[in-house]
């Protein structure tokens, strides 16, 4: 049974996907133009959610050029609404395989820090590069709960703690929301070169499609965050509210985006 806590069942997650498109599209945008897809190259988009990462890279390849939008459901993924380069494939990573194939890029946005298996699935990703491909991994590089402590009891302050309660739930299902600070090492572990970084904040401001992304986020898991952390009902009562008011500022979690080439000559799977 999947552990992944964002479920495309729940009724606002083509929501949350729309919000967290709005808050990190443009940084996806930095990370690919600064590793380098060439115009034709054949890509796979990881995780691709409502396709906007594979539609940014479909205008990145061109005509001539081939994207492969992965989900093991893809729901939010409508053909028509895609370009023609976009083929969608429905497959689980854990349970199905990698899809046959090599590409010169291979793309995932939020996906393996939550999954227990990162480091096996990070594995096959390498194994479906082609010589001189390219793999980009974009995750959230946020401190595990309780670590920044005092928080101040303020607006700010209290949104800190409801994020913590967050991150804390996240790792009781096996993600790891430091994992982005050792991406560059796993993919160097792996015999990539050429290894490369964009590091990107944002600013959480209230009753914008960031502060709507955070409200989804939070909602989402809210009820087991009541269960088995510090965050009562009223703490996330007053966060949500909070997170409508305009005057409402804090600091996101910042998205770290790492790169890595597989060399020409055949490599193998890292330690």
């Amino acid at each position: 049974m999947s552990t992944y806590a964002f479920s495309p069942e729940w009724e606002a997650e083509r929501q949350r996907l729309a919000c967290l498109d709005a808050l990190w599209d443009r940084a996806s945008r930095r990370a690919l133009e600064t590793a380098g897809v060439p115009r034709g190259a054949a890509c796979l988009d990881v995780g691709a959610g409502d396709g906007s990462v594979a539609r940014l890279l479909a205008e990145l390849v061109g005509e001539r050029g081939r994207v492969v939008a992965l989900d093991r459901d893809v729901r939010f993924l409508d053909p028509a609404g895609l370009p023609s380069t976009v083929e969608v494939c429905e497959r689980d990573l854990l349970t199905d395989g990698m899809p046959s194939g090599s590409f010169d890029l291979v793309h995932a946005r939020m996906v393996l820090s939550h999954l227990p298996e990162r480091d096996a699935v990070l594995d096959d990703l390498v194994s479906l590069l082609a010589p001189g491909g390219r793999i980009l991994l974009s995750e959230f590089d946020a401190e595990g709960a309780g670590v920044v402590e005092p928080v101040p009891p303020d607006a700010a302050g209290r949104f800190q703690r409801v994020h913590d309660a967050v991150v804390a739930v996240l790792a009781s299902k096996g993600g790891d929301s430091r994992w982005a600070h050792w991406m560059p090492a796993a993919l160097a572990s792996r015999g990539l070169t050429g290894i490369g970084a964009v590091v990107d904040g944002e600013l959480v401001r209230g009753a914008t499609p960031i502060s709507t992304f955070y409200q989804h986020t939070f909602q989402r898991l809210r009820e087991p965050m009541l269960a088995t952390t510090p965050v009562t009902a009223e703490l996330f009562d007053r966060v949500h509210a909070a997170l409508d008011d305009p005057e409402f500022v804090a600091l996101a979690a910042p998205l770290v985006s790492v790169w890595g080439q597989r060399p020409v000559e055949a490599i193998t799977a890292g330690v």
